[in-house]
């Protein structure tokens, strides 16, 4: 069977919609037998207003470098040991930034993936007007077929 997408992009944000978002991605890659892009964007801009509303410190950001990496690597492993891929098909990247940049402008072009998988709706009601708008973005933008998932209502 030919490969119907070589390269797969999916993006995360730690909600059910990107959870749903990577098992669909999951499945076009053991279907096509490509390889899996798994991108988390960070935007600086949302995380400064964390918490109490303070703005966020070198240190601060490292320490949420440090523990998104390690969200990601539990993610591949999660992705090889559960879901069947080889280790050689999944890779994961963080970046910081805006997420409607950095995934249509900047890292799609840069990976030259075929397919990005993105979820509908993010973690809470300012997230899920966020992601909405990225997704948004995305489906105009991408010079690439997209995938929204969408959760359903046992998830």
């Amino acid at each position: 069977m030919e490969n119907v997408y070589k390269k797969v992009l999916v993006c995360i944000d730690g909600s059910k919609g990107s959870d749903r978002a990577l098992r669909d991605a999951v499945d076009v890659v053991k279907y096509s037998e490509s390889h899996l892009d798994i991108l988390r964007v960070l935007d600086i801009n949302t995380l400064e207003y964390a918490g109490a509303g303070l703005s966020l410190n070198t240190d601060h950001i490292m320490e949420i470098e440090a523990a998104n990496k390690e969200y990601m690597l539990d993610i591949r492993k999660k992705v090889i040991e559960e879901y069947g891929l080889e280790a050689d098909q999944v890779d994961v990247h963080l970046r910081f930034g805006n997420p409607k940049v950095i995934i249509v402008e900047e890292f799609q072009p840069e990976h030259q993936n075929d397919l990005i998988v993105i979820g509908s709706t993010g973690k809470n009601f300012v997230e899920r007007v966020v992601v909405g708008s990225v997704a948004s973005h995305i489906i105009k933008v991408a010079n690439c077929d997209v995938l929204v998932s969408k959760k359903t209502d046992k998830e």
